[in-house]
């Protein structure tokens, strides 16, 4: 009886700490997918490697669940020191009740950090080694003083490795989005959300290559700098058009293309499901359909479901997904990027609102026009102010 109970209790125990280190992961992971961006771009500025940053996020913050990040968006436990002029929390820690300092947003905090470390000379050493020494890092963080803890080191290291962090260290900021799908599968990213850069500022100019499988060859051919993605969609009525009958739905001659100056690729090798994934202007993850592609086979591999596409799209469930067209993989904004677009002949406000990534309700609402209503061509819309009325 007694080694039947032992048993019991055992597979209890194991259950319930199986349990707890499955949370741990699930938050360490959302944790990494909200900062991943911030911690790159950083990286980009400073030189310090994307994977230290967030490993000592994950651990100072228990993966974004402490009372310093929650309460005072202080990811990195950094103390008020001498110098400190800004606001503060008292919390303890070695000591009771003891001074850390307190941001007004998580990339201020971020931002800190790298300053901190960038500032300070007896952090001078690490900044001779790679960024890519993840290992040289931790240990020379410790060696310098950053933590009391002596197993500090391994437990960076430990985090990195577990979760694939150092992948970080050799990607640029517009591949993070991507990473983050290939390594821990596709996610709702969040209006605002920090893998968002809430500071970007795209280019007018900015080159966009976008590839789609053609099997018969490859060709290039180029539009307009200052035109954001060219849609194949529906109108309003949410409905896929014939490509015959449907003049705004038609990929533009090739003389025309050639007259707008931005290049196309279309390439004929196939894609992994993660390098598809590309960044609007208007900072939505979108993909380019391919033939004989649907919402459900798209959601199947993104891991998402079809109901969330079709509400990211404003397309309804049965919509016919046609080549060329562009699907979302998050909610359109409120307005775009730039701040007025004149209107071409064939378009509707539905593939407006598509092309720069804003919802048609508030493109509606942002040029004082009634729902249903449409543009005529040369007229000016407004993407982001609301005109006087």
């Amino acid at each position: 009886m007694k080694n039947i109970r032992m048993k019991k209790l055992i597979i209890f125990f194991g259950l319930v700490a199986t349990s707890a280190t499955y949370a741990q992961n699930t938050r360490d992971i959302d944790y990494i997918r909200k900062h991943a961006l911030l911690a790159v771009k950083e990286q980009a500025l400073y030189n310090i490697p994307a994977s230290i940053t967030l490993s000592q996020g994950l651990i100072e913050t228990g993966g974004g669940q402490s009372r310093l990040a929650n309460q005072a968006y202080n990811h990195f436990g950094i103390k008020c020191k001498a110098e400190w002029t800004g606001d503060k929390i008292y919390h303890d820690d070695d000591a009771k009740g003891e001074c850390f300092r307190a941001y007004a947003t998580v990339e201020d905090s971020y931002r800190d950090h790298s300053k901190f470390l960038a500032e300070r000379p007896y952090y001078k050493n690490l900044f001779t080694l790679s960024v890519t020494d993840y290992k040289g890092w931790a240990y020379g963080l410790k060696k310098a003083g950053y933590a009391t803890n002596p197993r500090y080191p391994n437990m960076l290291i430990s985090k990195i490795e577990q979760y694939n962090l150092q992948q970080f260290d050799l990607i640029k900021e517009e591949d993070v989005y991507a990473k983050l799908v290939s390594l821990y599968g596709h996610f709702d990213a969040p209006e605002g959300g920090y893998w968002v850069s809430s500071n970007s500022n795209p280019s007018k100019n900015t080159k966009t290559r976008i590839t789609q499988e053609n099997k018969k060859e490859e060709k290039t051919q180029t539009i307009k700098e200052d035109e954001a993605i060219r849609v194949i969609l529906a109108s309003n009525t949410n409905t896929i058009k014939d490509k015959k009958h449907n003049t705004s739905a038609a990929i533009q001659p090739k003389e025309e293309l050639n007259q707008r100056e931005r290049n196309i690729i279309f390439n004929s090798q196939p894609e992994l499901p993660s390098l598809r994934m590309k960044n609007h202007p208007n900072n939505i993850q979108y993909v380019v359909v391919k033939n004989g592609e649907t919402l459900g086979s798209l959601a199947k591999m993104y891991n998402t479901a079809p109901s969330k596409l079709a509400q990211y799209n404003e397309i309804t469930l049965g919509s016919t997904l046609q080549e060329g067209q562009i699907i979302f993989f998050g909610m359109k904004k409120t307005k775009g990027t730039q701040e007025t677009y004149q209107v071409r002949e064939g378009e509707d406000m539905y593939t407006i609102s598509q092309k720069f990534g804003i919802k048609v309700n508030n493109l509606y609402r942002i040029n004082r026009m009634e729902p249903g209503t449409q543009p005529k061509a040369g007229q000016m819309l407004s993407l982001k102010k609301r005109i006087k009325a």
